[in-house]
């Protein structure tokens, strides 16, 4: 196995422990990983096989002292960053502003250049489809090093800046939905090939023990940054819908953004405050408690003016994993994992109507919600376990380090076993 360096910006983030558990199921199976980054971030509860990598990876520190290494780096090897920096600059950016990022990620991509060599690495895979994969790319023609990425939702649909360049230029891409595979393979059909799909998976055994689905009033759960695309305003005016019919219920919304003020005034508004709460931004196993107080979790998402919209949001995941129902947006990666009638329900996007009846609806007949909950948590264990598409993924990587002329299969894994959950009793 190569040395592979994984690039990313802010590390370790809190909102991105998808990628972290990839980490560790990485290493797990031989893997040697290293971590390019921006800044160091401190989150406290990482796992310690995070903070090791933590504590060796390189990175780039404040903006002037990154500069200075990238202008030192290319007063050894003009030509080579000199004929980098053309290329990234007269390649079709969306806006000036794009190409002013591009020119900068050469300079930082310099700056990076010497840990590159001097740890001996093989493969440069980023993660997200924005400025990490043009610090990427250009680290790629600075070292002569093949590279890849995994790209996500925001990159996809709301960056958007060079992404079928990207894919173009890339040895490896893999996404997380098929709706993202076919919108990459349509916006770069002959590279088709190259763009693979590599659900994240969740480590069940450190998931918090599986309960019932709570008796008494239903607690609806919703988690995500305080964004648009989320679809939180249009929770809340489901809230109000159902608190008018009288219907008895709450709701929890944990996150923080730019949002907040505005999420806030709208509970306001509706006088919803003793139905709706805004928990504020949550550690991950805080969330995850609050996943397995509730009755149920609510996805509603939506494609916001920009186009930026949500894959398969990870808490989705979780929540199934913890034997919840799910309503979900029918919107892009939602429909491959909420099936109606099986795993939850899906409503259109941004129908206020839509969810409050599926709220209703669901909030009244537990019995529904427990057969939802447990097929849900048999789909996590059969397509979503981080074991078996650990081992996906570094079939992939391994081909793209070596410079394989056709992607293998992944190597063969045992068949999940069949879900064996059963409901821990509790006094609720």
């Amino acid at each position: 196995m190569s040395d592979i360096a994984f690039i990313v910006w802010g590390f370790p983030e809190l909102t991105q422990t998808f990628i972290h558990r990839e980490m560790v199921e990485l290493q797990r199976r031989g893997a040697r990983l290293h971590v390019l980054a921006g800044p160091r971030r401190s989150v406290v509860g990482e796992p310690p096989e995070i903070a090791a990598l933590a504590e060796r990876a390189s990175y780039l520190g404040s903006g002037p002292r990154w500069a200075l290494r990238g202008l030192r780096w290319a007063a050894r090897h003009p030509l080579r960053f000199l004929s980098t920096l053309l290329w990234m600059l007269a390649l079709p950016h969306r806006t000036a502003l794009h190409r002013a990022r591009g020119a900068a990620m050469v300079l930082a991509a310099a700056a990076h250049a010497p840990e590159v060599e001097r740890r001996g690495v093989r493969y440069l895979h980023a993660h997200f489809a924005g400025y990490p994969s043009e610090l990427a790319m250009a680290l790629s023609r600075l070292t002569d090093v093949p590279w890849g990425a995994s790209f996500h939702a925001v990159g996809i649909y709301r960056d958007r800046n060079l992404l079928a360049e990207k894919v173009a230029d890339a040895r490896l891409v893999l996404t997380c939905t098929a709706h993202n595979v076919e919108h990459l393979r349509r916006i770069a059909p002959r590279q088709a090939a190259t763009v693979r799909l590599c659900h994240h998976g969740l480590s069940l055994r450190d998931l918090p023990e599986v309960e019932r689905v709570p008796r008494g009033r239903p607690r609806w759960l919703a988690v995500g940054r305080l964004v648009p695309k989320k679809g939180f305003d249009r929770l809340i005016e489901a809230a109000a819908l159902l608190d008018a019919r009288g219907v008895d219920f709450e709701l929890a919304i944990a996150g923080d953004g730019p949002e907040r003020d505005a999420l806030q005034s709208r509970i306001d508004e509706h006088w919803l405050s003793h139905r709706v709460v805004l928990l504020g931004r949550l550690s991950h196993g805080n969330a995850l408690a609050e996943m397995a107080r509730c009755y149920g979790l609510v996805a509603p998402s939506v494609r916001d003016r920009e186009g930026d919209v949500d894959g398969i949001p990870n808490v989705v995941l979780e929540a199934m994993a913890l034997g919840r129902p799910v309503i979900g947006s029918q919107l892009s990666g939602i429909p491959e994992v909420v099936e109606p009638g099986k795993t939850g329900l899906l409503v259109p996007p941004g129908d206020a109507g839509a969810l409050a009846e599926a709220m209703a609806w669901l909030g009244r007949d537990r019995r529904a919600a427990r057969r939802f909950g447990l097929a849900g948590r048999a789909r996590i264990e059969r397509d979503f376990d981080v074991r078996q598409n650990g081992a996906r993924m570094l079939t992939a990587l391994s081909w793209a380090a070596a410079g394989g002329s056709e992607l293998p299969r992944p190597e063969n894994s045992p068949a999940p076993r069949p879900s064996k959950l059963r409901w821990r009793s509790n006094p609720r």
